[in-house]
């Protein structure tokens, strides 16, 4: 009845030490991790924003000035 798979203080005690070892790990590497994580979502949704906003907007060209002919009349124009 008591074979290989009895529970001791010592096996836990290991277990727990091994856990709290990879905890103390993976925390700081967590923590590191998050602003980048944080700034890259904040990054595409500027770039979506950025394309929504450019692929709605209708670009306008300018109106071309036309030059009247000029006339045989020396008077200046200074209306027209």
């Amino acid at each position: 009845m008591y074979g290989t798979n009895t529970f001791s203080f010592s096996k836990i005690l290991s277990g727990v030490s091994k856990t709290l070892n990879i905890a103390n790990q993976l925390i700081p590497i967590y923590q590191q991790s998050k602003p980048l994580i944080s700034n890259a979502k904040k990054v595409f949704n500027v770039i979506k924003e950025f394309n929504n906003t450019t692929s709605n907007n209708t670009i306008i060209e300018p109106k071309k000035n036309t030059i009247n002919s000029v006339s045989n009349n020396t008077n200046p124009v200074f209306f027209q």
